[in-house]
């Protein structure tokens, strides 16, 4: 991920950005899927989301920064792949 806070942040809506696009693609793919499954996947991103942006503006305050974005790109990467299985499961 990014060098910088300022990158970390453009990746992060990137990334959610295209999880969100790709359930769309699912349900269009698949109209079967239920507005309401879509919606629970894209609340669950947009949450995601919304909680790492916070913790990326903690971590200014952090003793150990380079371990604390390490940490949490770790936990960015493990959330995004909890998504994307939620999405590929639809």
């Amino acid at each position: 991920m990014g060098n910088s806070i300022k990158d970390l942040k453009k990746e992060i809506n990137y990334i959610f950005g295209e999880v969100i696009d790709e359930v769309r693609y699912k349900q269009l793919e698949k109209p079967e899927i239920g507005d309401d499954k879509a919606e629970a996947v894209i609340d669950e991103a947009v949450a995601a989301y919304e909680a790492f942006y916070q913790k990326i503006n903690q971590g200014r305050k952090a003793e150990n920064k380079k371990q604390y974005f390490k940490d949490l790109e770790n936990e960015i990467n493990q959330a995004v792949q909890n998504l994307l299985d939620k999405i590929n499961s639809l």
